[in-house]
């Protein structure tokens, strides 16, 4: 026996449950929620198959109501944030710059060379510690010449 071969491209008219969820785009949970709470089209019967129909659950879409998503609330890593306490013990190559009054690409020309100690906060960030900016403040002190 051939296949035959159908020359067009169509989506299907029936679809299982799983099928469904995907087509409107939730989980298998809430979409069998959705359903049981009569939000969206009961299937048919198909035999002993249960078959949602692609054009009714179109329809239902189409009547939902266009709404914005939620804004994201933009939010800060907790390491760098005001909130947590250890704020002020971390330094970004520009806050530590404007406190020694120079660029923030002397700072990190320093940590290049292994003057200053530094480390990558999510992979990609530079940070310094406090404690590090002390180290190297401490070990880097003038003392005054005696006799002036």
């Amino acid at each position: 026996m051939t296949a035959i071969i159908d020359p067009y491209a169509y989506p299907p008219r029936g679809l299982d449950r799983a099928a469904a969820a995907r087509y409107i785009g939730l989980s298998l949970d809430s979409f069998s929620a959705l359903v049981q709470a009569g939000r969206l089209p009961p299937p048919r019967r198909l035999g002993d198959a249960f078959v949602w129909d692609r054009t009714s659950l179109d329809a239902v879409f189409e009547a939902l109501p266009i709404d914005e998503p939620p804004a994201r609330k933009k939010t800060t890593s907790p390491l760098m944030s005001e909130q947590w306490p250890g704020y002020h013990n971390v330094y970004t190559p520009e806050s530590l710059a404007e406190r020694w009054k120079c660029s923030g690409q002397l700072v990190r020309n320093m940590i290049k060379r292994g003057q200053l100690a530094a480390f990558k906060y999510g992979g990609r960030l530079t940070r310094i510690s406090a404690a590090d900016v002390a180290a190297y403040e401490t070990a880097n002190t003038v003392k005054p010449r005696e006799g002036r």
